[in-house]
């Protein structure tokens, strides 16, 4: 594992000469770059933390593994119920310190290790909320021992009562029918009715299935519109966001996108390219389309 995801190198053999080393590597592949005020490690955040200063970050987004076996490419999710929960009660001691008075914390995690996570960051913390993640999984076989599970917890803690908080970027739009039927007097030039409403504690956004345009070869993956919507919500413009467990990347995209800055952590190589080439990608500017009226127009002329 290398400390950081800089250029990659091939290994050779030190015997030959220069000129034939140089030859036989050939140039070094480019990798995508990404925009100031990124950080995307290729280390463990347990033996790196330490160079993050305390009190230093706005916004915690933890997606780690949830002790139920899935292969990230290591042993990280291969562990007993005890040892996760003190793996977990472990990590958490480290990145606590790290927040801002003004900082928050957002942990995924499943309906069988929860109660417990979540009570020790009590003892840390305030707990806001409890998050329902409807992943709108299909009704199609499963158990028959027991009601199938089709969501995953999320915990919203704060340092303090004075956390950040900016409800109106994330506020969802009424549709048009239900604008207009809202629109009586008593309720012109509400905000609440102007911006949107409350998206509430339950949000209902589907997984990424396996042919979701945004899907990457990552087993856990999560979807863009949940992180930046934590992002938005508790993370000032400008502000810096930590990702322990950064995986493919979403958080990092959702920075990328929203003007904050991002130091994320993942042991895994592979997944630490996936996240360099969406945030690049994410950071690009779109490549302008040909307007289709003047190639309606160019046919036309070739046609007469």
């Amino acid at each position: 594992m290398r400390d950081e995801f800089d250029e990659p190198h091939r290994a050779i053999e030190t015997t030959q000469p220069a000129a034939e080393v140089a030859a036989a590597a050939g140039p070094a592949p480019l990798l995508a770059q990404v925009p100031a005020g990124i950080q995307l490690l290729n280390r463990d955040f347990l033996t790196d933390v330490a160079n993050i200063p305390d009190a230093s970050i706005d916004l915690i987004v933890c997606d780690p593994p949830y002790g139920l076996g899935k292969d990230y490419g290591n042993d990280s999710d291969m562990r007993t119920g005890e040892e996760f929960l003190a793996w977990t009660r472990g990590w958490l001691e480290l990145a606590i310190p790290k927040l801002k008075p003004s900082g928050s914390l957002y942990i995924f995690c499943t309906w069988q290790y929860s109660p417990e996570i979540f009570s020790f960051l009590k003892t840390k913390l305030t707990m806001i909320n409890e998050i329902i993640w409807d992943r709108r999984v299909p009704s199609m076989g499963g158990t028959v021992r027991r009601f199938t599970s089709v969501h995953d917890n999320i915990g919203f803690f704060a340092v303090s009562k004075d956390y950040f908080f900016d409800l109106d970027p994330v506020r969802i739009p009424y549709d048009a029918v239900t604008k207009k039927a809202r629109s009586r007097k008593l309720f012109e030039g509400s905000k609440w009715l102007e911006l949107g409403y409350n998206p509430k504690d339950v949000w209902s956004v589907s997984r990424l299935h396996r042919q979701h345009a945004e899907r990457v070869a990552h087993p856990t993956q999560k979807p863009l519109e949940i992180v930046e919507r934590m992002v938005l919500a508790s993370c000032p413009k400008g502000g810096r966001v930590l990702d322990p467990f950064m995986g493919s990347g979403t958080t990092a995209v959702a920075c990328a996108r929203q003007q904050r800055e991002f130091v994320g952590y993942e042991i895994n190589e592979s997944y630490c390219a996936i996240a360099r080439e969406r945030v690049s990608a994410a950071a690009s500017p779109p490549i302008p389309r040909r307007p289709k009226a003047k190639a309606k127009a160019q046919r036309q002329t070739e046609v007469q």
